[in-house]
């Protein structure tokens, strides 16, 4: 696992350097969670929409600003990725509520996720390795408004730090 900041100099390069280590030559789906609904449940998709544009390889993506995958859809999205790519590994991206410590953090997992749990919803674990953004910290019974309060400069920061990361990673193949 790695955690790193957000405004650290040198935390593209970490991030990538991690990616490299789990990913590991694998072809991979990544799947980017969230809504633009809320500013600070945009994440995944800012990242989906900059990776689309971005990558030149074969990764396929899902969820972007334009196609959101959420939880009304997710385990949806969750089955016909296993159907149509059932020998990829499956890279979730995802926003997550924190303690106040970890606000601006990016952290990378060689497991999945569970989406939703900042919001109490109770979806399965999804993925085998997973990216989370901690966007804002956690206030038991305040979850979503603290979604809706988290800063857009911090949101925009943290996608392109982590789609910099993931299309110099993979467009290197």
């Amino acid at each position: 696992m790695l955690c790193v900041d957000v405004n650290d100099q040198n935390c593209v390069e970490k991030l990538k350097n991690e990616l490299k280590k789990v990913l590991n030559n694998k072809k991979i789906v990544v799947l980017c969670i969230g809504s633009d609904k809320v500013v600070g449940d945009s994440l995944g998709p800012a990242i989906g929409t900059r990776l689309i544009d971005g990558l030149q390889t074969d990764v396929i993506v899902y969820g972007s600003l334009q196609t959101n995958v959420n939880a009304k859809n997710l385990l949806l999205v969750k089955d016909m990725i296993k159907v149509l790519h059932p020998d990829r590994t499956l890279l979730c991206i995802d926003a997550a509520l924190g303690v106040t410590s970890e606000v601006g953090t990016i952290q990378i997992y060689d497991h999945g996720l569970y989406p939703g749990s900042a919001t109490n919803k109770n979806l399965p674990c999804i993925g085998d390795l997973s990216i989370v953004g901690v966007v804002n910290h956690k206030m038991h019974a305040f979850e979503l408004s603290m979604l809706y309060t988290a800063k857009f400069n911090l949101i925009n920061n943290m996608a392109q730090a982590i789609s910099c990361a993931i299309l110099s990673c993979l467009n290197q193949k």
